[in-house]
């Protein structure tokens, strides 16, 4: 990268005394090229060089024939939804026939190529930017040099971030500057960091050049701090004895800090039409030249000769007018007087060739109340909001109350700049609003929308005891179908919480309010009250309930595939345990929450969704979409999650043999218990924690965690089943050889249980039975009993991990024989699902029984989560790119990850791939449910 110093004298100061940066970023731009994208961040103070070095970095791209993309930040464009996103990827409409056809659709929207569709999950946006840049690409490599990430609207920064993200193998840079001490709408957490510090004294005589004395440059840097920017304008203002020292240095140098003060010194030299000029282009929504060049002319002036007189502060480049920096466009603006601002407003106003633009332009322009002018605004708001600009549309919305003379207006219009900052992903501004609505005296309608956006801010990014708190103050206040809506949010919350009460009152309130001729309303409130009756001890009474939910979620229309309810339409399953009655329907509400990009809905709904598929014994879809709920929930930086994502995960990666991976996924679900408030070890925490200590064989720590459990929470299992924990620390006690204690707590684990217990709690009470009875014959009937009991339930890695510990104990009985038949089947079923450390641990066990395994299957090298998505797609006859567009991934990511699982699986093509993966169907209709 070092090469472009060989350029003109304009390119050698560009890059004088960045070395070391542009040689970290020619190594990124290098891999990017092979397919190892990357995303990197140019921070410095204002004048340090960030825009030159981005230029430095796009001009040698461009030379090695890469495609350039160019986004400047305009800090007066970020009230336009998609306005970044607009100069971003125009040069790329004409490939937006290759794009998904929901995410074009969302992104034609939004940026005007096509008409407005019902409003739907802002993330269509950002998976229809990755698939045109990955598309991109795919024909040559591609950087995106975004200058000014500050100053980019929300709804763009978003979309370009979730792409960002999403890359994997593609041919992609992308390298945004940041100011130092400006806020960024959208976190840029997990990205490189590239800091600019200021020069040393010999970069600086470099810059500088043999006209300054090397003392007069040591001055010069220390009083600038090296800043580049303030000591070319040292060698613009500095006389000739000064530069050599022959005379004093002016009092007052441009450090950074008095930047603005030389701007407004240079502004105040200019001549009234330039002046002029200057004021229209700050005020103006964007860089076209014709805007200001038409309200010049509306106005008097001579266009032409009054940008002439300004060359010193606004460059005319390509139909726009540019300004030399950043910092003169807001020293402009601070230096016009209120009145010129709003002229300039108002002028603009007259010529703008947009209604967007004109409304922005009138509403500045308008000093006080304005009720024709706010409806414009509520107008163009709900356009935004239909295009997906929830971002703009909440700053609509906003600007709408402000001017509107209805105090009742005024409080709903905040309450929906609050729900349309918070849906575009604007938490910072959804709190601000939020917090002026409930200190205004508005109605209690309004205050009940924004508690719940407030709940669901503490839910997703928060703690969940405040997020019930908040819930349960908007309870008191919301009525109708928005009161049913926050009480099964406030259920929700206090299940999270474990209060019982709580959820119990929730299901109370819904049940006596719901307007049952309202569907949604009835069907929350049965669902609600079937699970407080399953929660309080009565399943047998739950059921019907739950039922019923389920018959009106897939009865009626508007209900059938709405993303809102598909967390419910799982926990009904989950309540009734019985994870098949979701079969029927789950994986068809999944697919349309992907269809409207509702991946917060997703992200939530995918652990449930993992968790009903393990049960069930399908560990190769739980592993995927366990693994997807964790990345969804990393990518859009969820943090409140009690850990259910991340525990399915690690789970399923420990029965993996991927130990690391489960370490740093249980490391997260510690973080997040930790964040929330809960016990450092919470029940559900433990199991998980002591199922993967017992997969890597750390029988110690199964011991400690477990023992610990029994202690504090009677050691209840997953469905809170008294001592449920026993059958591991049962296992870790025999490991250690501590046969008493293990005989001992078996004994106890049958007391704790009911006359009669769940199939699969009974089930694992005799596997107990079995692993310590002392005679063999003994032994042999309790596993048995086991086995039979376990075929009326779908867990089938417990079924095979009995199969195992019965051949096991034949075995060292000496039975090899009988021994055999179990480890084979225990193995087989391993396979099956996947699961290569069960499968490796059978293995060994067999040949221990003489038995030579020629198998494929056995140690061979696990798939990961994503690869594993992939797999399952491809096997169902999908193409890359569908694949693609399911996954939110680039085709490229999608061909690399099926490459890699042929080569794991030893296959050849798609279509052995398919056969490998076609598993039949188990049946679990016998499975026992209230």
């Amino acid at each position: 990268m070092s090469t472009v110093r060989g350029g003109t004298t304009t390119a050698l100061a560009r890059v004088v005394g960045r070395d070391a940066e542009l040689a970290r970023l020619s190594r990124l731009v290098s891999r990017a090229g092979s397919g190892a994208p990357a995303v990197v961040v140019i921070r410095g103070e204002s004048g340090s060089g960030k825009t030159h070095l981005l230029n430095a970095v796009t001009e040698r791209a461009a030379a090695d024939n890469w495609r350039c993309l160019r986004l400047q930040g305009v800090e007066s464009e970020a009230v336009l939804a998609g306005a970044g996103l607009l100069s971003l990827l125009l040069p790329l409409r004409g490939s937006l026939a290759s794009v998904p056809h929901r995410q074009a659709e969302a992104l034609s929207a939004l940026l005007g190529w096509g008409p407005a569709v019902e409003p739907g999950d802002r993330f269509l946006i950002g998976a229809a930017t990755l698939s045109l840049l990955a598309g991109e690409s795919s024909q040559r490599p591609l950087v995106v040099a975004v200058d000014d990430v500050q100053w980019v609207d929300v709804q763009s920064l978003d979309a370009l971030m979730f792409a960002a993200r999403r890359l994997g193998h593609d041919r992609v840079v992308v390298v945004m500057t940041h100011r130092v001490g400006t806020l960024v709408p959208v976190p840029l957490d997990g990205f490189e960091v590239i800091t600019l510090q200021g020069m040393s004294a010999p970069d600086a005589r470099s810059l500088l050049g043999p006209h300054f004395s090397p003392d007069v440059v040591d001055d010069l840097v220390a009083e600038t701090g090296g800043n580049p920017l303030a000591l070319l304008e040292c060698q613009r203002m500095l006389s000739q004895p000064q530069r050599i020292g022959a005379a004093p240095l002016p009092s007052t140098l441009p450090v950074p800090e008095r930047l603005r003060d030389l701007y407004a010194g240079v502004l105040g030299a200019l001549s009234p039409g330039a002046w002029r000029a200057a004021v229209l282009s700050a005020a103006s929504i964007d860089q076209e030249a014709a805007p200001v060049l038409a309200a010049l002319a509306a106005e008097g002036w001579a266009a032409e000769a009054c940008l002439k007189d300004c060359g010193d502060v606004l460059l005319a480049r390509g139909g726009f007018l540019i300004f030399r920096h950043p910092m003169v466009r807001s020293a402009t603006w601070e230096r016009a007087s209120v009145s010129e601002q709003r002229s300039a407003h108002a002028v603009l106003a007259a010529v703008a060739p947009g209604q967007a633009a004109r409304v922005w332009h009138q509403a500045e322009a308008t000093p006080g109340r304005d009720s024709n002018l706010a409806d414009e605004l509520a107008a163009l708001a709900a356009l935004d909001r239909s295009r997906r600009g929830f971002a703009a549309a909440s700053q609509a919305m906003e600007r709408a109350a402000r001017l509107t003379p209805a105090s009742l207006l005024r409080g709903a219009w905040l309450a929906s700049a609050t729900e349309d900052a918070y849906i575009a992903g604007d938490m910072d501004r959804a709190r601000r609003l939020a917090d002026e609505v409930l200190g205004s005296n508005t109605d209690a309608e309004p205050r009940a929308r924004v508690l719940v956006v407030k709940g669901s801010l503490e839910w997703f990014y928060g703690t969940f005891a405040r997020a019930r708190d908040l819930f349960a103050q908007a309870s008191e206040l919301a009525s109708g179908r928005e009161l049913i809506r926050t009480l099964c949010q406030l259920f929700h919350t206090c299940h999270v919480l474990d209060d019982t009460e709580g959820m119990i009152a929730a299901a109370d309130l819904a049940a006596a309010v719901a307007d049952q001729a309202d569907p949604e309303q009835a069907m929350l409130a049965a669902y609600l009250v079937g699970a407080a009756r399953v929660v309080g001890g009565r399943p047998d009474h739950g059921g019907p309930p739950l039922r019923e939910a389920i018959t009106l979620l897939e009865s009626d229309p508007n209900l059938r595939d709405d993303p809102r309810h598909l967390v419910v339409s799982l926990l009904c399953a989950r309540w009734l345990m019985n994870p098949s009655v979701a079969m029927a329907y789950a994986e068809r509400r999944m697919n349309r929450a992907r269809e409207a990009g509702a991946l917060g809905v997703l992200a939530t709904a995918l652990p449930l969704f993992a968790a009903g598929l393990a049960w069930m014994g399908d560990h190769i879809r739980a592993y995927a979409f366990a693994g997807e709920a964790v990345e969804l929930m990393e990518a859009l930086n969820i943090t409140a999650d009690p850990g259910a994502a991340y525990e399915a995960a690690a789970t399923e990666c420990a029965c993996r043999g991927m130990h690391d991976e489960a370490r740093r996924l249980l490391e997260r679900a510690r973080a997040n218990v930790a964040l929330n408030g809960f016990d450092p070890m919470p029940p559900h925490l433990a199991r998980t924690v002591a199922a993967c200590a017992l997969c890597r064989g750390d029988l110690t720590e199964v011991i400690e965690v477990l023992e610990d459990q029994i202690v504090r929470f009677n050691g209840v299992g997953s469905y809170l089943e008294p001592l449920g924990v026993a059958p591991m620390l049962v296992e870790a006690y025999l490991g250690h050889g501590r046969e008493g204690e293990a005989r001992d707590l078996t004994v106890r684990f049958r007391a704790a249980q009911s006359m009669e217990p769940y199939p699969h709690v009974a089930a694992m009470v005799a596997r107990c039975e079995g692993l310590v009875a002392v005679d063999l014959d003994e032994a042999t009937a309790a596993f048995e009993r086991s086995m039979a009991l376990h075929k009326d339930v779908p867990d089938r890695l417990e079924m095979a991990r009995t199969e195992l510990l019965y051949g096991m104990r034949l075995r060292r009985g000496g039975r090899r024989v009988e021994a055999r038949k179990h480890l084979e089947a225990a193995r087989r079923e391993f396979v099956t699902m996947d699961l290569t450390l069960w499968v490796d641990k059978a293995a060994h066990e067999l040949a221990g029984t003489g038995e030579r395994i020629q198998s494929r299957t056995a140690s061979r090298e696990p798939l990961t989560s994503q690869e594993t998505r992939v797999a399952l797609l491809v096997a169902s006859g999908l193409t890359n790119r569908e694949v693609a567009a399911a996954l939110f991934l680039s085709p490229k990511t999608v061909e690399h990850h099926l490459g890699a699982v042929l080569r794991k699986r030893g296959l050849r093509s798609r279509t052995e791939l398919a056969r490998a993966l076609a598993v039949e169907p188990v049946d679990f209709e016998a499975t026992r449910s209230p």
